[in-house]
């Protein structure tokens, strides 16, 4: 199958890796695009609600609208590991009732960063489908 025939309504390829829900605060600060620092904005932030949350981005709900291809740093905490700074491009942003929905992907996270991420969704995942050993 090729890769045109993989893609989907919108025009965007599938997720790579599985979310998680996540609704835990979510901060973002804006930092480049088009590939030129916005300094008049880098002081800027603004507060999210986390929506859902995988190895290579998450989405979130806040009251800005951010283009696409903006740059940001999100800053959430994971219980047990700790506050993560990454950064990450605004690949998709829709209007909803509470707000705006927007969807992250994130940039230049591997090692022991990215190894956290995937503990802690592994982790989450075992603990929410725990009850399934009683389908047996």
């Amino acid at each position: 199958m090729g890769l045109a025939n993989m893609r989907n309504k919108t025009n965007l390829l599938p997720r790579r890796y599985f979310r998680i829900p996540f609704d835990r605060p979510v901060d973002f600060t804006i930092l480049k695009y088009k590939r030129r620092y916005i300094t008049h904005l880098s002081a800027k932030h603004g507060p999210g609600k986390g929506k859902d949350l995988g190895e290579d981005g998450m989405s979130f709900i806040s009251q800005y609208s951010l283009p696409e291809d903006i740059v940001v740093r999100v800053v959430f905490e994971l219980p047990g590991y700790g506050d993560q700074h990454i950064l990450a491009r605004v690949i998709r942003n829709k209007q909803i009732d509470s707000g705006y929905l927007t969807a992250v992907q994130f940039l230049n996270l591997h090692g022991p960063r990215k190894d956290k991420l995937r503990n802690y969704i592994a982790r989450q995942t075992k603990e929410n489908y725990k009850f399934l050993k009683y389908f047996k």
